[in-house]
């Protein structure tokens, strides 16, 4: 008897469990709009991955029953599918959902297998926020298929039934088309009554649905072939995507959100905790309104600790704040509900304000819908004056007027005033990193050095520091600061203990740490004896955004920006010896960021200060190639090394800025010779034949604006000479660190000798031309020519190699230059070359031949 009501429990057992689970095993349902998929296609093999691909992927949803009907056809093309793609999951919320199985099959070589089998199914709670303290009650229904083979199709259905109650049967959706794995059969179908009046609205190239009439409903479908993963970059911001989509929606404006979230938001009157809580905060603030909103919101958002259990209509519903206090834990919504209620108590005029971490104020280019929120704060009133308040953010301190939130840009403020749009959430009080590392180098590679960090946070940045140590143990601070600074600067170890300073009165945060570096110089690979130490402004490069290693010239991603931002750091060394630095300093400013960089040096110590700061949150597409430009110019400061020689330290340091390259200065004397000795040989040669009358016309016309230019160009010339820095021994000395992509730094030398003399080439050809035209020498035209030509196509190459070397964009002044030139070459050419006033004013051969024809 006993083994009898064993077997009947484990049977009985599953049965219940999936029933308490809402799960059932059911026929196809009868609402099913006909389609009918092509079976015989597959993919671009090239494009599959994890082993399989999607052979159908079919979803209708039903609006009037709150349904969702899928229908999957998963291809096994390797072993590696076997792996990957043997498992079935589905997940759901049993709270208001029931989830009906209809098929579950293999197909092997014309066979069907059956294998839906409900006793197999595990039901795993997925809770895949709970490191965000969220408990949301969904489960997932696993399926583990056994004995699949390459080459299988294994073919599945199923119906997800019901919504949340939260949402009152109104209709609001998001269809996505694209997936991680290629889809050969593509059909999403949404199925509603006509009276629903559903707006569609696509992104991203996606096409709207096609509508029908169907069975007395109206049809919207989509039927798509090959769908690919879309290609997403992941240094774009989180609310720039590609992947296409059409939002759906039957809420006809913002105030129906509005409306919709101050009815499930309007709170019960105080109970007895609450109202016991509202008088000691009254009392806590006397008559100052200013002080009770400082102090309530300080209690709930440290003494009321983030936990949110979203289960059913409370995923959007928020508890009752009486039940939040008692409790002393709630999400988002519970705490500025509680908040919000503690705020109207006062007078204060307080309310709830829906928004996107996500999306921020680009949620405004979406369909009105309550899905397209996923944060909750508080907007409160008091006086002239407006604060944004975010109740989950902990250890905010300073004046009420130093209160600053999140770059969240735009919330929807839950209050029926009649309002249909979002309103901005200007950013304050943004505060600063100052940070300052100190060091103390020895005078022989063998002795230790000292390095003093002293980091002053302020206002926003003294919030987040102050959590960070809060959530952490000073040990592991200790051991995280450590390893920054070993990956640096080698071996070390802390002098003394890390020591914090708060003051939450001015909102200061300070963090002091002190290191001993056991062998801070190092030895150098360029010469012999020779030191180095690097320096590096880790935080600045950590704070810059990277560029996408993909070379996709047609991407129109923007570049995400850390917002708001600002640092200024410093990196000051005592030095053993007096020293030079052949650094600039740098300043670059727009309207997406600012960063500067100052060297200074006085005697031995040397001062490296940079800043930092951000004025959105990304860079434009269209900007991305000048940032690039921008970020090469910031990492040659921002990462390079130090050296000397004890042996020779004036050797070692770096030149002055007025040094002399005199292998430079050498060369260009004996190349100026050169050249004026080819000039001087070109002036004797004559083209035309000596003529009886040699009465060269006068200067008139055109011919006043070709000397013009004639006259000027030595002088251009000769500032663009001394500009480039061609006997700087210092700009001598840059080369090798600069960054480019020639690893031989002797080829940067070569061509930084051929660009000067090149430029000296230029410079005595244009001293030959004002020769040739004063005497109104016959080879003038030709000479006039042959330069501009020469001008164009050294200025083209010029321009082009020094971008590639140096791996920086062009710019406006430099393709204007090259444009001058041409333009210059277009007007004069055909003048100097057909203009009968040129041919009768250029006619002087040189006088040695006048002299030989005249017997002389």
């Amino acid at each position: 008897m006993r083994f009898i009501l064993l077997i009947i429990f484990l049977f009985i057992l599953p049965a219940g469990l999936m029933a308490q689970k809402n799960f059932s095993v059911s026929p196809t349902p009868d609402w099913l709009a006909p389609y009918k998929p092509d079976l015989g296609k597959a993919p671009d093999a090239r494009e599959v991955s994890n082993g399989y691909f999607l052979l159908l992927l079919e979803e209708q949803h039903h609006a009037e029953k709150d349904a969702v009907y899928r229908h999957i056809i998963r291809q096994i093309v390797s072993e590696a599918g076997i792996q990957n793609g043997a498992e079935i999951s589905v997940e759901y919320d049993p709270t208001y959902e029931k989830l009906h199985f209809h098929q579950l099959v293999i197909r092997r070589n014309g066979q069907v297998i059956s294998k839906l089998d409900p006793a197999r199914f595990r039901f795993l709670q997925k809770e895949e926020e709970l490191s965000r303290f969220i408990y949301s009650g969904t489960f997932t229904a696993y399926y583990i298929l056994e004995d699949v083979r390459k080459g299988d199709q294994i073919e599945y259905a199923y119906t997800l039934e019901g919504a949340n109650p939260i949402f009152e049967h109104k209709y609001a959706n998001t269809f996505y088309f694209t997936s991680y794995d290629p889809i050969v059969n593509y059909y999403k179908a949404l199925i509603a009554a006509p009276t629903r009046n559903i707006r569609f609205k696509p992104f991203n190239g996606a096409r709207l649905p096609a509508k029908s009439s169907w069975n007395g409903m109206q049809l919207y479908e989509w039927k798509i072939a090959d769908v690919m993963p879309a290609d997403e970059d992941d240094n774009a911001p989180e609310w720039y995507t590609t992947i296409p989509f059409v939002q759906a929606s039957e809420y006809k404006s913002w105030s129906e959100i509005i409306n919709w979230g101050a009815k499930i938001n309007t709170p019960p009157a105080p109970g007895a905790s609450l109202q016991s809580r509202i008088a000691e905060l009254k009392k806590q603030s006397g008559n100052d309104k200013t002080l009770y909103l400082q102090n309530a919101m300080r209690f709930v958002q440290d003494d009321i600790r983030y936990m949110g259990i979203e289960m059913g209509e409370y995923s959007h519903r928020p508890n009752s704040p009486d039940k939040i206090l008692n409790q002393r834990f709630g999400d988002c919504k519970d705490k500025s509900l509680l908040l919000t209620t503690l705020l109207r108590a006062d007078g204060i005029n307080a309310s709830m304000a829906y928004t996107n971490t996500y999306l921020k104020a680009h949620v405004s280019d979406y369909l009105p819908s309550p899905f397209m929120f996923n944060h909750v704060i508080v907007y409160a009133q008091l006086g002239d004056s407006s604060y944004w308040i975010d109740p989950t953010i902990s250890y905010q301190r300073g004046p009420l007027s130093q209160h600053s939130v999140p770059d969240y840009q735009q919330a929807l403020i839950i209050k029926t005033d009649g309002s249909d749009k979002l309103s901005n959430i200007p950013q304050h009080n943004i505060g600063t990193q100052t940070i300052k590392e100190h060091f103390t180098l020895p005078d022989s590679k063998g002795k230790k050095g000292t390095l003093t960090v002293h980091s002053v946070y302020t206002l926003r940045f003294a919030d987040q520091q102050r959590d960070v140590f809060a959530n952490n143990s000073m040990k592991e601070q200790e051991k995280t600061y450590l390893d920054y600074y070993k990956n640096i600067y080698g071996e070390l170890h802390t002098d003394s203990a890390l020591k914090t300073i708060d003051n939450p009165v001015k909102n200061q945060f300070s963090v002091i740490e002190q290191y001993e570096l056991e062998e801070p110089w190092k030895t150098g690979d360029e010469e012999p004896g020779q030191l180095e130490i690097p320096v590096t402004a880790g935080i600045l490069q950590e704070a810059l955004p990277k560029l996408s290693k993909k070379k996709n010239t047609t991407s129109h991603a923007p570049l995400s920006l850390r917002y708001p931002y600002s640092l200024d750091y410093t990196i000051d060394m005592d030095m053993p010896v007096e020293w030079d630095l052949s650094y600039d300093p740098i300043k670059i400013s727009n309207a997406y960021y600012a960063f500067s960089f100052t060297p200074t040096v006085e005697g031995k110590h040397v001062t490296l200060n940079y800043t930092f700061k951000t004025f959105q949150d990304n860079i434009p597409a269209d900007y991305i190639a000048q940032y690039e430009s921008d970020r090469n110019k910031m990492d040659d400061v921002l990462s390079f090394s130090l050296f000397w020689s004890p042996d020779n330290p004036t050797a070692m340091a770096a030149p002055a800025d007025n040094a002399v390259n005199w292998v430079t200065l050498s060369l260009a004397i004996f190349f100026l010779a050169f050249f004026g000795w080819i000039a001087w040989k070109y002036n004797q040669y004559s083209i035309y034949p000596v003529q009886d009358v040699l009465i060269p016309a006068e200067l008139r016309g055109f011919l006043f604006i070709i000397a013009f230019f004639v006259f000027i160009t030595p002088l251009a010339m000769l500032q663009g000479i001394f500009n480039s820095d061609f006997f700087s021994f210092k700009a001598w000395l840059q080369l090798s660190k600069s960054t480019h992509v020639i690893s031989n730094t002797s080829f940067l030398e070569l061509w930084f000798i051929f660009r000067m003399v090149t430029a000296l080439f230029f410079f005595v050809y244009s001293i030959l031309l004002i020769a040739l035209f004063l005497n109104r020498r016959d080879t003038f035209p030709n000479a006039m020519v042959y330069f501009m030509l020469a001008s164009l196509l050294f200025k083209v190459i010029d321009t082009g190699v020094s971008h590639y070397l140096y791996k920086t964009n062009w710019e406006i002044v430099e393709i204007g230059g090259i444009v001058y030139i041409f333009v210059k070459g277009i007007l004069f050419t055909p003048y100097l070359l057909q203009s009968q006033q040129v041919k009768e004013t250029f006619i002087m051969p040189h006088r040695s031949v006048i002299s030989k024809e005249k017997g002389y």
